[in-house]
């Protein structure tokens, strides 16, 4: 990236994001044995995601228009004290009733957050730098989330053997340190959010703001929707984003388990999950700073790095799900979080490229819609199947759902060949038109600022 203020917007909000990430991964290792160890068994976690995951999909249209409709700021300001809360009510989860009031806090947190903070910072970036190529600045805060994760999972996965010898009281005690610790960074994070992130005033009340927003959701969803109608790649990202959601939660919720067979599942044994924790956050840091440096160079193109690392990523859950070492867990979980940070920043340049800015936070939204789906699907029955059975099959099954999306990134990739055979021959041979909807977006030069947004869209 070239100096100048792009670059440093990119500094500024790649450091909000990596504390973010860390307050995220601070309870990420022990996480699921936090929820176990208070008397919850696998399914009922898997109940609770699913819940999560079904209330995300519910709000993230909605969500998403408003942020369209009202502004970023207020809405991601609004997505961080649900999300605080929620972390602080799993710090003291007793049994079903708790996990469900977790899992509705977090949904309506997570419904919020997707389509305002990244929506900003990419409309902000191309005002500031209208010719500032995109992945390199998205691959730039990647690293700085990964660099927060790697902190978090080793300090997360500490923390509780850490503070074993100290004989904390409930809710602290345990696994419960880490939560708590999570906690507290994320109220420093939404002070600084507080100050970083700014907009133009719209100058309207509290409930003008709300009525301005209510009025314009409708049209906001009903063009996102058709965006992503009349858009086949955008089409073939959301299957992609499905199968990424199911990959996440098959690997967030079965890791643990699987690892405690060969660990040990005690606080005083969570040195071993801070050691997979770590590994993960380094994983996750060498991905990402390798798409920063090599990414644009990778045969194929975005849509083929994005294809080959979810194909790396689903055949490491298989590893991880068979391995009966140490060195087969880390080998496993090294390559699941290597690979998905290099399938991020590929996808994330494909759909922002083909998204308006006057529609970009309602497009998240669909994103996470499918994505909070794919979630949903997978949560409910492989936590039901790792309970009846184990989790080591759970996570086999996802793992191979996981190789056959590869076929997603496959179709794009010759879409994008046949758009470009198209183009190519438009310019021998002039005159052809377009239409519809999403032409109509494309071609607003109110909504789509210069640079790194325009020109040709996936």
């Amino acid at each position: 990236m070239k100096r100048g203020r792009g670059r440093a917007l990119t500094s500024r909000y790649a450091a909000l994001a990596g504390m973010l990430e860390l307050a995220i991964a601070l309870p990420m290792p022990v996480l699921i044995l936090h929820m176990t160890g208070r008397g919850l068994d696998i399914a009922t976690v898997g109940l609770a995601f699913t819940v999560r995951a079904l209330l995300v999909a519910l709000l993230e249209l909605p969500t998403g228009g408003f942020a369209d409709a009202i502004g970023r700021r207020p809405v991601a300001l609004a997505s961080q004290l649900f999300t605080l809360a929620s972390f602080g009510v799993l710090l003291f989860v007793m049994g079903p009733v708790t996990a469900l009031v977790y899992a509705v806090l977090q949904g309506v947190g997570s419904a919020l957050h997707s389509g305002a903070m990244d929506a900003w910072f990419v409309d902000e970036l191309g005002r500031l730098e209208p010719d500032a190529p995109l992945q390199p600045h998205l691959a730039a805060v990647d690293v700085a989330q990964a660099a927060g994760m790697l902190a978090g999972s080793a300090i997360g996965g500490l923390l509780p053997s850490l503070a074993s010898p100290l004989d904390l009281p409930w809710p602290l005690a345990g696994f419960g340190i880490a939560l708590a610790a999570g906690v507290a960074i994320r109220i420093v994070v939404w002070f600084w959010t507080l100050s970083l992130i700014k907009e133009p005033s719209r100058r309207v009340t509290n409930a003008g703001v709300l009525r301005e927003g209510m009025r314009a959701m409708p049209e906001i969803l009903g063009d996102a929707l058709k965006l992503s109608r009349d858009t086949p790649i955008i089409r073939w990202l959301l299957v992609a984003a499905a199968a990424s959601g199911l990959a996440m939660v098959s690997v967030e919720t079965f890791w643990q388990p699987v690892a405690s067979t060969v660990l040990g599942a005690t606080a005083e044994d969570s040195q071993g999950f801070a050691i997979l924790g770590t590994l993960a956050g380094v994983a996750v840091l060498g991905g990402s700073l390798a798409v920063m440096r090599y990414g644009q160079r990778f045969p194929g193109g975005e849509a083929a790095l994005a294809g080959f690392s979810l194909l790396m990523r689903g055949g490491a859950m298989l590893l991880f799900a068979i391995s009966a070492s140490a060195v087969g867990l880390a080998a496993g979980l090294g390559i699941v979080y290597f690979a998905l940070a290099t399938s991020n920043v590929p996808h994330d340049t494909m759909l922002h490229k083909l998204v308006p800015s006057s529609r970009r936070s309602s497009m998240l939204s669909v994103h996470s819609l499918v994505f909070s789906l794919g979630i949903a699907v997978a949560s409910g029955p492989l936590g039901w199947l790792a309970s009846a059975t184990s989790p080591r099959l759970a996570l086999w099954i996802s793992g191979l759902l996981t190789i056959s999306a590869c076929a997603a990134y496959a179709v794009i990739g010759r879409i994008q060949r046949a758009e470009a055979g198209h183009r190519a021959a438009q310019v021998t041979s002039p005159g052809s038109g377009g239409g519809g909807l999403t032409d109509a977006l494309l071609l607003d030069d109110s909504s789509v600022p210069d640079g790194p947004l325009d020109g040709v869209r996936r």
